[in-house]
């Protein structure tokens, strides 16, 4: 049968929204909640191992083999979990040249990497669309993979065609080359820190001093790039006396802290004024974590602001989890936010709270 892209699109949105906080927490779970829904809505009888045949053997065992005729592999697809796609392209592609496959896809339910194995060059230059299903719209992402994997499509050889063609289609370059600069700023302006540790570690290894994180973002505004707040592990904070009363709440003040009813709070870094009106709130109000989890503007493009846990904030990345603060009992917040992303985070927090910036709430980063 044709795909429905209407039916796809929707699934697509859903899959996209449970990606966002981890809702796949391995292979399998990949397997069965994103690529076999994929499948099905691709027109391919996912019931019947003659045509989708899982733990294929091909000299190692292949998540999902594609089949048209019956049993004759026309596409293999690796599943990994997220952030185990390093390295696996490598498998796959032996996989496929021991089968004589023509087309692979490398996906962990997030991105999907679409590869011609016979073709020369490195891994990469043999890919032919990298797919992102939270980068893309949900309808757009529907038309690549009905492009390059509706049944209908396969049966008559269109996307294999199809798939030959995008690769040697010169004008994909002029695109990606004319989206250099907007993946340049959206990744330092992002939400990962692993830009900045990476020059931090590159010049510790040239020099045998590490730079702060202050002036590694000074180098990086100096590139034209809108500079990022620095995300240290903030010291300690106590819960804030109210032993003052600041002058009437005036959004032109410019120290910064934080504010809530009368007592204002200076602070030495926007994380600082971040975690602080956190603190603040949630020890008055034992529900209010629970509440701000709860809430839509607690879902970022990729992860959740404040989770009970460390791994919902970074989902398959640990190696990102110190960079996290428990603000309540058992509830934490990350750390590593452009200054956009605190003033949400903060603006979240006021809206549970019931509070109106600039009436009995205010903050400056």
């Amino acid at each position: 049968m044709n795909a429905n892209i209407e039916q796809l699109t929707v699934a697509l949105e859903t899959i996209a929204t449970n990606l966002k906080t981890n809702f796949y927490p391995n292979e399998s779970a990949i397997s069965t909640g994103v690529i076999l829904r994929v499948l099905h809505l691709l027109g391919w009888d996912t019931y019947s191992p003659d045509f989708v045949w899982p733990e294929y053997g091909a000299g190692g065992w292949v998540d999902f083999a594609l089949c048209f005729p019956e049993k004759r592999p026309a596409v293999f697809i690796e599943v990994k979990q997220a952030g185990k796609l390093i390295g696996a392209d490598k498998q796959l592609f032996d996989y496929a040249f021991h089968e004589g496959v023509p087309f692979a896809v490398l996906s962990d339910g997030k991105t999907w990497g679409f590869y011609l194995p016979g073709e020369q060059g490195s891994f990469e230059e043999r890919r032919v669309y990298k797919l992102d299903l939270l980068e893309r719209t949900p309808k757009e992402s529907a038309e690549k993979l009905i492009r390059y994997l509706e049944f209908e499509r396969i049966k008559a050889g269109k996307a294999l065609g199809d798939a030959r063609a995008d690769h040697k289609d010169q004008s994909r370059r002029s695109l990606s080359k004319q989206t250099i600069p907007k993946a340049w700023k959206e990744l330092v302006e992002g939400e990962d820190p692993s830009i900045v540790e990476k020059i931090a570690s590159e010049v510790e290894a040239k020099c045998g001093v590490r730079p702060i994180v202050d002036d590694v973002m000074e180098f990086l505004n100096g590139l034209g790039i809108p500079r990022l707040s620095p995300a240290p592990q903030p010291p300690p904070l106590p819960i804030p006396q109210r032993t003052g009363h600041a002058p009437a709440l005036n959004s032109s003040q410019s120290q910064r802290g934080y504010q809530v009813n009368n007592s204002f709070v200076p602070c030495k870094t926007g994380v600082e004024v971040m975690i602080g009106v956190l603190t603040t709130l949630a020890s008055a109000d034992s529900t209010f974590a629970e509440r701000c989890h709860a809430h839509e503007g607690n879902v970022g493009r990729v992860r959740t602001y404040i989770a009970p846990t460390r791994a919902e904030l970074y989902p398959g990345r640990d190696d990102l989890e110190e960079f996290s603060w428990e603000f309540a009992h058992g509830w934490y917040v990350a750390t590593n936010l452009s200054n956009n992303m605190k003033a949400k985070v903060i603006r979240m927090a006021f809206q549970v709270a019931s509070l109106t910036e600039n009436l009995n709430a205010r903050f400056q980063l």
